[in-house]
């Protein structure tokens, strides 16, 4: 069943006063008065003062005292976005994660670092070319999918026409092969589990046309390898020129040593008449592949209780201005908390910012994405096991502001619907389902669908290895078309400040809540056998 905010935004209350003086900084709970009162009275406002209901101003204050406002969020997701693409392993990463270590370390954090290596694969050159000289327009490369020599390979052309079962009649050849777009909306139908909605009716749309699921299905680049294929050539049908181009898809992979690229599907019909009068082509991936270094960092604030955490996470590599400015929701967060004197923090926060979502392969662990290497390395501050401190929570921000952008195949370009992006927040029971919604409550922008996954493998975001590891989260992620897409400007233009705002402010809200929780009130990841099947597997 859906959850209304409407018509309770003027009596919800969330758990943060207002501020008369330095020593009244923040209406602290005790965990007592909190297991008395519970969080059903919380939800029905009848334990703190409400927050108002006013509309937002275009720079928008903080209702909640010490976090940054709308004109300071802004400058840090700019300043991210100033770097350019920030793939892996990048230069341009790098820059960002030093910017983003600077910025903690002049709120009074500690600021530790995770130094890692990795085989950074980057192109140079890509280009498709047919035997009788004409040039085929190229999307994108595939990531880490090989190289060429820089005047690149030729070979005659093998047309799969849809899943390929096996690659053997393209031994020494080049294959091309047809993908279609998979709806992401039935992916998500099929994966979660419906908890609620802000406001009341929001659901998945009936489709979605981003090239995401089917990117990361991609095509079985390693199968083509096996069977001594030359190169692919992947023709994306059902999305436009304008979406595809710049596409970082997928992420999931290893290096496998054959050149791959994506072309438009218009490209793909000029390729499939080629084949029929027997050219053939010519496809250049030059690059390098190179081990670099690249770090995650974490800061770690300290809170009366030093046996308990609440992990504060996102990623920083990304191609875009929202992909990753998850970031500069970490800077608002401690720069907040970080501001409260300890005796107002029940438990110590973990602000972790971790490389390698862009290259899962390398970073995941067992099939959990790039946060579980940081587990890994850190169970001090999260397993609860003898000297360690238990993680009772975890929040994970992720693609801060995005507006809804659809393609439109027909006309050959995507467009702005003038809506929020629909905010997808996973949540591990339902009593941070219940948070989360409190949090969210005198929002003037929020198109939230709460869900539960399936199953651990399904869960989309860095809020996974959390959830994987039993650790109780509320992650947002957000799934706009342009999400892994390399755009002119990094996209800035497609982001909204103050939805960006709001977004941030419910977290902050729903952390605040979260660190006056008592650990039974907040409750745990309830047993999933679809996981334990999936690990199984």
């Amino acid at each position: 069943m859906a959850l209304d905010l409407q018509g309770h935004g003027r009596r919800a209350a969330i758990g943060i006063a207002s501020i008369r003086d330095r020593e009244a900084r923040r209406l602290v709970l005790k965990r007592r008065d909190f297991s008395t009162v519970g969080l059903t009275a919380l939800l029905a406002g009848i334990v703190f003062p409400a927050f108002p209901s006013t509309g937002f101003s275009e720079q928008r204050k903080p209702s909640i005292p010490a976090l940054p406002d709308q004109r300071k969020l802004w400058s840090w997701i700019k300043r991210l976005n100033s770097f350019g693409p920030r793939l892996t392993g990048s230069p341009a990463q790098a820059r960002a994660i030093d910017y983003l270590a600077g910025e903690l370390r002049g709120m009074g954090l500690e600021v530790k670092r995770d130094q890692l290596t990795m085989r950074r694969w980057m192109p140079r050159t890509t280009a498709f070319k047919l035997s009788n000289g004409e040039v085929i327009e190229v999307a994108a490369p595939f990531p880490y999918s090989g190289l060429t020599p820089p005047g690149g390979i030729s070979g005659k052309m093998v047309l799969f026409n849809g899943r390929v079962q096996a690659f053997e009649k393209a031994r020494g050849k080049i294959a091309v092969v047809t993908v279609k777009r998979r709806d992401l909306a039935a992916f998500l139908e099929l994966v979660t589990n419906r908890r609620g909605s802000l406001p009341e009716g929001i659901d998945f749309p009936k489709a979605v046309t981003t090239p995401l699921i089917t990117g990361l299905l991609g095509v079985p680049i390693d199968k083509a390898r096996e069977a001594g294929v030359l190169a692919v050539v992947c023709i994306f049908e059902g999305v436009s020129e304008v979406q595809l181009k710049g596409q970082v898809l997928p992420f999931t992979t290893p290096y496998w040593g054959l050149p791959a690229i994506w072309v438009a599907q218009s490209e793909g019909e000029r390729i499939k008449a080629a084949i029929k009068h027997g050219l053939s082509g010519r496809l250049t991936l030059d690059g390098t592949l190179e081990d670099v270094a690249t770090d995650t960092i974490y800061a770690v604030l300290p809170g009366c209780n030093l046996l308990e955490t609440i992990i504060i996470n996102t990623h920083t590599d990304g191609p875009n201005a929202c992909e990753e400015n998850g970031g500069a929701g970490v800077l608002a967060l401690a720069h907040y908390f970080s501001s409260l004197p300890k005796s107002a923090r029940n438990r110590s926060l973990v602000f972790v910012l971790v490389t390698g979502h862009f290259q899962l392969a390398q970073f995941g662990r067992h099939g959990n994405q790039a946060t579980a290497t940081w587990l890994e390395m850190h169970p001090e501050l999260w397993d609860g096991k003898p000297g360690h401190a238990k993680a009772v929570a975890g929040a994970t921000i992720e693609h801060l502001g995005c507006t809804e952008w659809r393609d439109d195949f027909a006309k050959g370009h995507p467009a702005p619907t003038g809506k929020p992006e629909l905010d997808l927040i996973y949540t591990s029971n339902k009593s941070m389902s219940g948070v989360y919604i409190a949090a969210a409550r005198g929002r003037k922008k929020v198109r939230a669908l709460i869900v539960a996954p399936a199953a651990a493998q399904v869960m989309l975001g860095e809020g996974q290895p959390l959830y994987a590891s039993g650790i109780p989260t509320i992650s947002s992620c957000p799934i706009p078309d342009y999400l892994c897409q390399v755009l002119p400007g990094g996209g800035l233009d497609r982001l909204d400040p103050d939805y960006a705002f709001q977004q941030v402010e419910t977290f902050a809200r729903t952390v605040d809540l979260l660190d006056r929780m008592p650990r039974g009130e907040i409750g745990i990841v309830p047993f999933n056998l679809s996981t334990v099947i999936g690990d199984l597997l």
